[in-house]
């Protein structure tokens, strides 16, 4: 069986670390093409295709710092700067950083791990939070490096209320596609997609949906790590619900002031498969 979720609180220690090293390892030498998706979004945000883009941009005041963790290619970097604010990024792999700092050389970009001595007015993680294999401890650390008084802002898919099935799932015993697995006659691998796909899948996702806010599902067999080609989220370890994030941050004393569903003039196709949510931390 190719589908293997749990609840975070459910994750064994050992399947922790060994996701955690095998993930550290795939995104400090990603695949070239891995930021090409990211970078489509490179000054294009428009109300219509990027509403949650546009409305935290819009929030940057002059002066203030934002910090992006996870920031990729750092795309949201211009808009901050032209709103008169001053950014800094924080990712994985070294060349990405060097590139970023030789396109934005009046933003500051770290690696993972730089121990930062300062709070930000702005942290915000876009489409980063899935790709982690211990959501609460991010989310605390968007947390501590907010400001009393400062924003938190994740933008996220939503694979529990959005519509279908996770892109990291694989089906059967391994992760090719259903053709390729009948031109090759491995009729168990056929059978046991057809199981997944039809059964544990939508099993998951019922359970899922019923479940408590505060689960953070983990997809412990995620398909980038089990021989399938990259493809746009084929490398989500965290399964992220926009009530998931919402009851970790009014649990810490958080105000949410926007989400994905209270945003006006979001189009249902954005809605079926992202969310987004702005809360401020409190000053005491």
């Amino acid at each position: 069986m190719g589908i293997r979720v749990v609840r975070f609180d459910k994750l064994t220690r050992e399947d922790a670390l060994a996701l955690q090293k095998r993930i550290v390892e795939y995104y400090t030498n990603p695949p070239e093409f891995y930021y090409d998706v990211a970078d489509q979004a490179a000054g294009q945000y428009t109300s219509t295709a990027y509403p949650f883009h546009c409305d935290l941009v819009g929030r940057i005041m002059s002066g203030a710092s934002l910090l992006e963790l996870g920031c990729g290619s750092a795309h949201l970097c211009p808009y901050v700067t032209s709103a008169g604010g001053s950014y800094t990024g924080i990712d994985h792999s070294q060349q990405l950083l060097r590139q970023n700092r030789a396109r934005f050389p009046h933003a500051r970009f770290f690696s993972v791990g730089t121990e930062l001595r300062e709070t930000f007015d702005v942290v915000a993680s876009l489409y980063t939070i899935e790709h982690v294999v211990d959501p609460p401890l991010y989310l605390e650390s968007m947390w501590r490096f907010c400001k009393p008084g400062g924003l938190i802002a994740v933008i996220c898919p939503d694979f529990v209320d959005g519509d279908g099935f996770p892109p990291s799932f694989f089906y059967g015993v391994t992760a090719r596609h259903a053709r390729e697995k009948l031109l090759s006659l491995a009729i168990a691998d056929v059978l046991g997609h057809l199981l997944d796909l039809l059964w544990f899948a939508p099993q998951w996702k019922r359970e899922a949906r019923s479940s408590l806010p505060g689960a953070f599902w983990i997809n412990v067999k995620p398909r980038i790590l089990h021989g399938a080609a990259y493809s746009i989220d084929a490398d989500a370890i965290h399964l992220p619900r926009l009530k998931d994030l919402i009851w970790w941050l009014e649990a810490r004393g958080a105000s949410v002031i926007e989400t994905s569903r209270s945003l006006s003039g979001v189009s249902e196709t954005v809605l079926k498969h992202n969310c987004y949510v702005v809360a401020r931390k409190p000053i005491v």
